[in-house]
């Protein structure tokens, strides 16, 4: 059977409109009926709430010309105390908000996962009542409120969607910053097989892309620039990440960081610079992955950080070969690779190191902090550095110079018959 397809535009469309209502019912139409693509004409379209994409659901955008765009926040401080799992909400002043918009539920404790995003279903007195549950308590006490911030894009419990061929603008000098574990210009939580490609993410108070607990997620010609937070936040136990000919840059933390458990992914063929922080960070459990043939440069701290953790828990069996690294370090920082944690079989092997800044120049390649447990480096290119830097000269003796034998059994590729258990039983 021929997938639907159909068209949403300011005008001449099959569905015609210019903000994210007319958008949705496209999508959830074509959902009803199975699936197929909804194409989004030129222009520009401004968003009340998140486009929330579905499964079976491709949406596709004219390119550049075809930008969503966040609209003006408001907040309100919530009205007593709201107790967890309830799907109303007290505000001080609920003349501010109207049934559709998305909203973001959050007091001093309730950050991260914690929070609470979710649409508006109706309004009754000063209660608004949403579409979903409040994901912990929130009090008055502690400064609760009540923000319009969102994803633009999301995908929540999905599979097989995709989306391609837009730009989305966060407007972030209207809006207020959304913690990446619950949104980003982007977000994807618990959704599966996803495409994204070709999508440009700029100007959002968060994080460009952030994906967490998802499987086979592919990241490709994509581009995550002038956000406040991460330009990627692959995070929360995903599993088969594809990430590949991408561009990070001038994001106002971390170019890419890998969140908690993210594992066998592919990191190839990108482009992370000028980022205020690190490059790329990688932490707790970020297991069995593969960075390679990227240009990591520009970067205010390092190239990579393997973030402190305990004994084996920290960017073990990951392999970060075939990369350039420039001029990293740019505000801060002593190392193009630092090594937090006693990270295991981690291999950096063929890369380049060039470093010409001014004041620069005399920074080690390689700076461990810790004592690894068989780190492999081999076939770098110095251009006359230090290859690595010691806390304590003891360190040295965790660390491997000749080419390993054999490849890590790592990447999408290498998924465990287990690997996804825990998201998917």
């Amino acid at each position: 059977m021929e997938r639907i397809s159909v068209t949403v535009g300011h005008k001449n469309a099959d569905f015609t409109g210019s903000d994210n209502n007319i958008i949705q019912a496209a999508v959830d139409r074509v959902a009803s009926l199975g699936g197929g693509i909804v194409n989004i004409l030129e222009g520009t379209y401004i968003m009340e709430d998140s486009l929330h994409l579905r499964s079976g659901v491709l949406v596709r955008g004219c390119g550049e010309k075809t930008v969503l765009k966040k609209g003006s926040c408001v907040s309100s401080p919530v009205d007593g105390y709201l107790g967890y799992g309830h799907f109303d909400v007290f505000v001080k002043h609920p003349e501010k908000f109207r049934p559709g918009m998305g909203v973001y539920i959050i007091d001093k404790r309730a950050d991260g996962f914690f929070s609470t995003v979710a649409t508006i279903k109706s309004i009754h007195g000063n209660a608004l009542f949403i579409d979903r549950m409040l994901n912990s308590d929130i009090r008055e006490a502690l400064e609760g409120r009540v923000v319009t911030v969102f994803p633009v894009v999301s995908g929540s419990h999905i599979k097989n969607a995709g989306v391609e061929n837009l730009v989305i603008d966060g407007n972030a000098e209207e809006n207020e910053y959304i913690n990446g574990c619950r949104g980003g210009g982007l977000f994807l939580i618990q959704a599966h097989d996803i495409i994204v490609r070709n999508v440009t993410v700029r100007n959002f108070n968060g994080d460009g892309i952030s994906f967490q607990q998802c499987v086979n997620t592919l990241i490709e010609d994509c581009v995550s620039e002038n956000n406040r937070g991460h330009g990627m936040h692959p995070g929360s136990g995903s599993v088969g990440s594809i990430i590949r000919r991408n561009r990070c840059s001038d994001n106002g933390d971390d170019g890419v960081y890998y969140c908690l458990r993210v594992s066998f992914t592919l990191f190839e063929d990108n482009v992370i610079e000028n980022n205020r922080h690190d490059g790329i960070s990688i932490g707790h459990r970020d297991w069995d992955t593969i960075i390679r043939n990227n240009v990591i440069r520009g970067n205010g701290r390092h190239g990579i950080y393997v973030r402190p953790d305990g004994y084996g828990y920290s960017a073990c069996r990951n392999v970060i070969k075939n990369n350039r690294f420039e001029n990293n370090c740019r505000l801060v920082g002593d190392s193009e690779i630092c090594i937090e944690s006693a990270a295991e079989d981690l291999q950096i092997l063929d890369n380049d190191f060039v470093q010409d800044a001014p004041g620069k120049k005399g920074i080690p390649v390689v700076r461990l902090n810790v004592m690894p447990a068989r780190l492999v480096l081999h076939g770098n290119e110095c251009h006359g550095r230090q290859l690595v830097s010691c806390r304590k000269k003891e360190f040295e003796s965790g660390i491997v110079y000749e080419a390993p034998g054999q490849e890590l059994p790592v990447g999408p590729e290498n998924i465990p018959g287990h690997g996804t258990l825990h998201l998917i039983p």
